[in-house]
């Protein structure tokens, strides 16, 4: 019977093997040039979304849903586009909007805000692997600039920079501004060069490495090796550790090509010139100017040793006298030892020696306090040391404000090798700058010779690299980012796998709508041009709800979009809505990152009392190993290396969470403190916390189940004082609210 099985498969085995080869003969839809596709003919006023996605739903007998309710519509535009919900404000505002083009012009007014920015820059660092520490097991260190590439990542999103710019500055800021290692950095080109932190993300573990050559070397290449698993899955829409050892056996790429990708960055990840992740931060100021305020800094540094050593070695005759007065009073065998043993270094000190002093602790530790009143010489020189040291470091200047920037040396680009097996300690032939023939790389070779500028002092390497990959030649990269926006506004891509347009990936359920969005992505650069295409659709406005002809059963998993798919707001959106609802969200944007920290069971948690705890979930320190508890147990970001895909789950820690966590239970507190300080009784409170939880009023049994919960949870405080009593209340009530799956979910 084992024999059978282990025959069974191998053949199966080999029938990969020769699917994989059929496959590779054939031509993949997403390794095509991306051409425009016709869109298909349709109703007058249907968009060319509708029209695309209204061919399917005929050919499969189905139709889309009537609109969703307004109030229903604007909840949901709100926390795709800015991850909050409306305000009760803005609900009425648009509910008796009665403008032609009110739609549009609601689109365009979140698009602009502030937090539109943000929701869609945390989807990009998602994908980015965005990370506050270098993520390396258990020594997880900090990496105290990469909130500056957040920032910048918010900045571009909410400016919607030309998406090509965006991707060609994070792939090669550096060189699009003509910087090396060690060049001056101008005011103009900071924001290029903190846009190559992308590559930083990486996780590195290259600080901690304990000096084995082979371990070192194997940390070195294994940040490498990530950041081509990044590009492949940010910006190729493939898999590609599969070929560090072997030709990839399902995509057509070969371990050639996979050390030639290598090869365009190792200039800037080189393992014999290698800098620690410590090293990393550059002053933001030309070379000279860093060179003057480093040295200026060692040399006051030096200054202030010589003070302290000049103010111990002043001090040590007086604080020995002081010590020979303080022990006079003990045998003469114990004094002898106590005076020797102080005079006896700390390292060169026996056990026994140790033990003595410590028993005479209020004798010989002598303070300075003490040494001044004794002798007023020394509190003279006290003085004049400490007026010097004072004065040096009023004189010292502050260090420059600094940037993690990835850059190459000025000098020629390294030779690279292919690792025979993968092995790091077995180098094989030589592997020039490349890229997969199948994706175009024959363009990429010719691109290479041509766009290089000529005064570039390094290989220019990335930045073909980046300008290939974002022109018309290279057909993945737009697919990618169509695919991810619309995975953003549905629940889920048009091609599911959203990391692997490949063979081995998802086949898409509208192939000629992703070509569509992407030839139009391509000819506008303009992110936000795309969420207008997708959030004008009839589409995209459907009810959740089937109007029961043929929907859920034609197409359970609505792949085919018969109706818009009722989703669970993501981890990010639960926290930052509790926030708003509760009146409480810090809007303050950007900076550095808030602290998490364990608390005694465990828990990554954010203390209360941190001026930046309620700031939106964005800027919580995103620790590799430990992320924030609240955001983890609601299927937060993972990063292996990056997050592709946040996996919905419905678990019992989250229903715990929201009955037990002191988060929780703290916005309850505030959503309630802010219903009892408004006008109004009782039934107008109840009414306007649900609005606020939900976006619409509650149903007759909805509101006659809060009555009956404000009227029945009053015995259960009565041992305190009416007000209290009251607000405990009010705080269950509102609790309740934020746990309701009308709350959690978007309709």
């Amino acid at each position: 019977m084992k024999f059978a099985w282990l025959t069974i498969a191998f053949v199966w085995l080999l029938s990969l093997g020769d699917c994989a080869r059929t496959a590779a003969a054939e031509p993949h839809w997403a390794f095509q040039k991306i051409s425009r596709p016709k869109v298909p003919s349709g109703a007058r006023a249907e968009s060319p979304v509708d029209r695309f996605i209204g061919v399917k739903l005929s050919e499969n007998g189905l139709h889309r849903s009537t609109s969703a309710p307004p109030a229903a519509l604007l909840r949901r535009l709100s926390f795709d586009l800015r991850g909050i919900p409306p305000s009760p404000e803005e609900l009425h505002a648009f509910e008796n909007d009665t403008r032609a083009n009110a739609w549009a012009l609601w689109i365009d007014r979140f698009l602009a805000s502030t937090e539109y920015g943000e929701r869609w820059g945390r989807h990009w660092l998602d994908i980015a692997g965005y990370a506050d520490s270098n993520g390396y097991f258990n020594a997880d260190s900090d990496r105290p600039l990469a909130w500056k590439y957040r920032d910048y990542v918010v900045r571009s999103i909410a400016g919607d920079k030309p998406f090509d710019r965006f991707l060609q500055e994070q792939i090669a800021g550096d060189e699009l501004v003509g910087f090396s290692q060690d060049g001056d950095i101008a005011p103009e080109n900071v924001e290029p060069l903190v846009s190559t932190h992308l590559f930083r993300n990486v996780p590195d573990g290259s600080g901690e490495s304990d000096g084995n050559p082979l371990e070192v070397k194997v940390d070195r290449y294994s940040v490498l090796e990530g950041a081509v698993q990044l590009t492949g899955s940010t910006f190729l829409g493939i898999t590609l550790q599969c070929a560090r050892c072997h030709d990839h056996k399902f995509e057509p790429v070969s371990q050639n090509e996979y050390y030639q990708l290598q090869a365009i960055f190792r200039p800037a990840f080189d393992p014999e010139a290698w800098i620690k992740p410590n090293d990393r931060a550059t002053g933001m100021a030309s070379r000279a100017t860093r060179e003057s305020v480093r040295r200026k800094i060692q040399e006051t540094e030096r200054a202030l040793a010589t003070v302290r050593e000049s103010l111990g070695a002043s001090m040590a005759p007086f604080r020995r006298q002081l010590i020979e007065e303080r022990v006079a009073d003990l045998p003469e065998a114990v004094r002898k030892q106590v005076i020797q043993g102080i005079g006896t270094p700390e390292k060169d000190r026996t056990e026994a020696i140790r033990s003595l002093l410590k028993a005479q602790t209020n004798r010989v530790e002598i303070s300075d306090a003490a040494l001044a009143e004794r002798f007023p010489t020394v509190r003279a020189l006290q003085s004049a040391l400490e007026g010097e040291k004072t004065r040096l470091e009023r004189e010292k200047p502050s260090p420059l404000d600094a940037i993690s920037v990835l850059a190459e040396p000025a000098r020629a680009a390294p030779i690279h090798h292919l690792l025979v097996r993968g092995n790091h300690a077995q180098e094989g032939a030589e592997a020039p700058p490349g890229f997969p023939a199948s994706f175009g790389g024959e363009s990429f070779a010719v691109a290479s010779e041509i766009t290089r500028p000529p005064n570039l002092k390094t290989s220019g390497r990335r930045l073909a690299f980046a300008r290939w990959l974002t022109s018309e030649d290279h057909p993945m990269t737009a697919r990618l980012m169509v695919n991810r926006v619309w995975h953003h506004h549905f629940g889920q891509g048009i091609v599911t796998t959203l990391d692997n347009l490949g063979r081995s990936g998802g086949r898409p359920s509208h192939p000629e709508l992703v070509d569509w969005l992407a030839a139009d992505l391509l000819e506008h650069q303009s992110l936000k041009r795309l969420h207008r295409l997708i959030l004008n659709s009839a589409t995209w406005r459907q009810s959740s709800a089937s109007d029961g002809s043929a929907g859920p059963a034609s197409d359970p998993s609505n792949r085919l979009l018969s109706r818009y798919p009722l989703r669970r707001l993501d981890a990010d959106s639960v926290r930052d809505a509790m926030l708003a609802v509760s009146g409480e969200l810090d809007t303050r944007l950007g900076g550095p990152y808030v602290s998490v920290t364990a608390d005694n069971l465990g828990q990554m948690l954010v203390d209360e009392k941190n001026p930046g705890a309620r700031r939106r979930s964005l800027y919580l320190q995103q620790r590799r190993g430990l992320p924030a508890t609240f955001v983890s147990t609601f299927d937060g970001p993972i990063f292996n290396p990056v997050c592709i895909l946040r996996v919905p789950s419905t678990v019992a820690q989250q229903s715990l969470a929201l009955l037990n966590s002191d988060f929780v239970r703290c916005r309850a507190r505030a959503f309630g403190q802010r219903m009892l300080a408004s006008d109004g009784d009782d039934e107008s409170r109840m009414r306007d916390a649900f609005f606020r939880a939900t976006g619409r009023a509650p149903d007759p049994v909805e509101s006659e189940l809060s009555r009956d919960f404000l009227r029945s949870q009053m015995p259960f405080h009565g041992g305190q004082s009416p007000d209290i009593a009251r607000e405990q209340v009010w705080t269950d009530f509102c609790q309740m609210l934020l746990a309701s799956n009308a709350f959690l979910h978007v309709d």
